[in-house]
């Protein structure tokens, strides 16, 4: 194949060097626009790690497959433009193509049976049954404690289901719409969702095997009154890393004849919107939450609750924990009523002097010591298990890893010097000390008193929100929290699992709240204490973003490492010997020695080209060297047959539209002691950094009398220009791509507000995202185009170090104003910089 290309090239250079020229020319056009593209989508990808709330993993993988075709389309157009470049660099792109798409991509659905599985089967596993179904199917096989009568519909009879009516492309595409930012959008994705899958017909094969099994269960349960189930979801993921903790539906008191209709309730519960957002947040797409479900006989319990083999706030080391209710266990994991606590001493099985035993005999209590002690040692880590105790028999419903926590101390944040190390209070009013600590952690923020209906009007983050109770459905609004206090509820309810999951705050039993707070008020919230203080204390804060920080949730945790073979950028000085494909580390990587390769063949092409089409250098007395190639032919006064041609020979309306602008009288190229061209020689650069006297890192321009695609390279940032300005007003364009800064990010961020609200001025439609500007300006007349492009250059000229020292809001607004108050009849003969 590269031996074709080399031949054809050699023809080419022979026979029609014009010829080559114009296909090399019509490659690097494509190839500058799949490089726009390649930055944009990686732009995006970087976006949804640094917006506020996750989003849709559909919306990653896709994202990430546009992203890896662009790739492979730029390696296509360099290996035309140069193919000797291209083998080594194909063999890194198919690396890590494929490690990115392990981490994205789940495993194929599986359609075949088993449909049905009864607790014990040795065929169950995570994968095929979810982990509850799983782990009380160990728990029925390993130990002698009672489990009740149960199967599972595995995940195949999900897929089946998916499958039989048609509904992968449909659920994809609604899941890929969703915004998560978006209440109606997650409302009415929810409310479609769940009507398809309920509406859903059974396939006859899973239909057979679950009224054999039904069959088979009421048949078991004879004598004890009326067969009643659970239906319960056991989903693939849940209760695993992610619990998914209330997330799905449980219908109890299933009637047999309910059960198959149950089934469909369960299975569209995966798609209400809690679980929809719970599942954005965990990172893992709709494809990797197939749906099991567990039917279950139903127990009748005199008592029920959840135990903790460990403390899961890490006040009590040692312990297990025994929270009970009577009767259903339900309204304990639900949030809506209190539980009674009976803690003991792993060891010596003695119970605490704070414990309460009012549900349970003490010999009943030491049975459930013994299931804990003996279910944390064969799972080999904490456990949070349910359990009911009817008349005389204990039934474990549940055991899955226990959430637990380390909150971010003083310590960790200020050092052993800190205020919290001698464990002073922050020198704020305390306005509330009770309550018990559900989830660890400090937060910062504005009280909102959560009414029934007040879950729209929530603002938009920043909240330490007061509730009565803790559904699990409050995992809706989570994200806009640094915290939560509720006046009722349980350290071991779903809601407290999800906080401790995510980072955030929580107190629960916090009686008495409502009286010592008012609506709006900022407070700081320590949960470790059971304090809440007025105001907010700045070691506090830190405290508070360090523990409950977005890249703690599960979703950001999962796109960094696939972000990690994508974004970084290693290959930075094109003259160094590391400039090469056995470097590359990420796609930015190869984006970026694709580019800069295509470039340096672009403007090589006056060794075997026409001599009117060769490169010229561009004598300016601006601090950077740039090359021009004139492809038209029309671009260059007297035809440029020398080496070296100066500005005023250049035949383009846009370019000299920009030039008029980047040699503006008002902007001082280089008599700051900090535009020191010597260091930078020696120091990193990002994209597109030029180095004083190293043409191989210039500027480019590809002209013709009314086009000119620059590539500016300057500073610590890249600049690419694409533009048509000519007669015709509806052709008439001008693009923009603007990235990168050696400054601070501050100084980074604050430049390109400063840009962009020049461009917006100007007319342009402008994008952000991260580091990257991108902005287009349509439809205009000549001479409209031309001051625009004129004002590009001022712009790109005066910002040229902007990032070294804008530090705020107010520095952006001086020097907008000095910008847009300069003008030719009144120059500021200093740096704007």
């Amino acid at each position: 194949m590269l031996k074709n290309k080399y031949l054809k090239r050699w023809t080419y250079n022979i026979f029609a060097p014009d010829l080559l020229q114009r296909e090399i020319y019509e490659a690097f056009k494509r190839l500058l626009a799949h490089d726009r593209s390649c930055h944009e989508l990686m732009a995006d990808l970087q976006d949804l790690y640094y917006q506020k709330t996750p989003t849709e993993w559909i919306r990653v993988v896709q994202l990430y497959d546009r992203l890896s075709i662009v790739v492979a389309a730029m390696l296509k157009e360099l290996s035309i433009i140069t193919p000797e470049n291209v083998s080594d660099l194909q063999s890194y792109f198919k690396k890590f193509d494929s490690y990115s798409r392990f981490l994205l991509e789940p495993k194929p659905s599986v359609t075949t049976p088993p449909y049905v599985l009864w607790l014990g089967d040795p065929r169950i596993t995570p994968s095929l049954t979810g982990n509850k179904a799983a782990n009380l199917s160990i728990i029925k096989q390993t130990f002698e404690y009672h489990v009740p009568s149960s199967f599972v519909i595995t995940a195949h009879g999900w897929h089946v289901l998916v499958e039989y009516n048609n509904l992968r492309d449909e659920i994809d595409s609604l899941c890929c719409s969703l915004d998560p930012h978006d209440s109606n959008s997650i409302r009415e994705t929810s409310r479609t969702l769940i009507a398809m899958i309920t509406g859903a017909k059974i396939p006859p094969e899973l239909d057979d095997v679950l009224r054999e099994a039904t069959a088979e269960i009421v048949a078991t349960t004879k004598g004890r009154g009326e067969s009643l189930f659970a239906v319960r979801s056991s989903a693939v993921n849940e209760d695993g890393i992610n619990s998914f903790a209330g997330q799905y539906r449980s219908v109890l008191d299933s009637r047999v004849q309910d059960i198959r209709t149950n089934y469909l309730y369960v299975l569209a519960s995966k798609y209400t919107p809690r679980a929809l957002l719970y599942r954005i947040a965990a990172g893992i797409s709709d494809r990797e939450a197939s749906m099991a479900v567990l039917v279950m006989e139903m127990i009748a319990p005199k008592a029920a609750g959840v135990m903790y083999t460990e403390d899961p706030t890490g006040e009590f080391e040692q312990t297990i924990s025994i929270y009970s209710v009577s009767g259903q266990g339900e309204k304990l994991v639900g949030g809506t009523a209190p539980s009674h606590r009976t803690l003991f001493n792993k060891k010596s099985r003695e119970i605490s002097d704070q414990s309460e035993m009012t549900h349970l005999y003490r010999d009943e209590s030491l049975h459930l010591v013994d299931i804990a002690c003996d279910l944390e040692n064969h799972f080999g880590t904490s456990q949070d298990i349910e359990w009911a105790v009817d008349a005389d028999t204990t039934y474990i419903l549940q055991s899955r890893p226990l959430k637990t926590e380390r909150a971010v101390s003083m310590e960790d944040v200020a050092g052993p010097d800190s205020h919290q190390q001698d464990g002073k209070e922050p020198d704020l009013p305390l306005l509330y000390h009770g309550g018990l600590t559900a989830a660890r952690g400090t937060g910062v923020g504005r009280v909102y008193v959560l009414s029934e209906q007040g879950s729209q009007l929530l603002p938009e983050e920043n909240n330490i929100l007061i509730v009565e109770n803790i559904p699990a459905s409050l995992i809706v609004i989570l994200p806009k929290c640094t915290g939560v206090i509720a006046r009722r509820g349980s350290v071991a309810s779903h809601f407290s699992t999800i906080c401790r999951e995510f980072g955030v705050p929580l107190l629960v039993c916090a009686e008495g709240i409502s009286e010592k707070i008012t609506q709006g008020q900022v407070v700081t919230l320590d949960a470790d204490r059971q304090q809440l203080f007025e105001g907010y204390d700045p070691l506090y804060s830190l405290a508070s973003e360090a523990s409950n920080t977005k890249k703690t949730m599960p979703f950001y945790r999962r796109l960094q490492p696939i972000l990690d073979f994508i974004t970084p950028l290693n290959l930075l000085d094109p003259g160094e010997p590391t400039f090469a494909p056995e470097f590359c580390r990420s796609f930015h990587d190869i984006v970026r020695y694709t580019h800069e390769k295509g470039v340096q063949a672009m403007f090589a092409l006056g060794k075997f080209g026409s001599r009117k089409n060769s490169r010229k250098h561009v004598t300016t007395q601006l601090p950077f060297d740039l090359y021009l190639i004139d492809v038209e032919g029309d671009a260059l006064a007297g035809g440029g047959t020398e080496k070296n041609v100066t500005v005023e020979q250049v035949n383009s309306t846009p370019f000299q539209a920009l030039w008029r602008g980047l040699s503006h009288p008002s902007i001082a190229w280089g008599d700051h002691e900090y535009y020191n061209w010597k260091e930078y020689d020696s120091a990193a650069m990002t994209d597109g950094f030029a180095f004083k006297n190293k043409t191989e890192s210039a500027s480019y321009a590809i002209c013709g009398n009314d086009y000119l695609n620059l590539n500016m390279r300057f500073g610590y940032h890249f600049t690419l220009i694409d533009t048509l300005c000519g007669e015709n007003s509806d052709q008439n364009y001008c693009s923009i791509r603007f990235a990168g800064g050696g400054g601070t990010f501050e100084g980074r961020y604050y430049r390109l507000e400063f840009i962009e609200a020049i461009l917006k001025k100007v007319g342009f439609q402008v994008t952000t995202k991260v580091d990257l500007i991108d902005a287009r300006l349509d439809g205009i007349p000549v001479h409209e185009m031309s001051q625009a492009l004129t004002m590009l250059g001022r712009m790109l000229g005066t910002t040229k170090l902007m990032d070294m020292v804008l530090k705020d809001e107010d520095s952006v607004r001086y020097h907008l104003e000095k910008f847009f108050d300069c003008n030719d009849d009144n120059v500021d003969q200093e740096s704007d910089v």
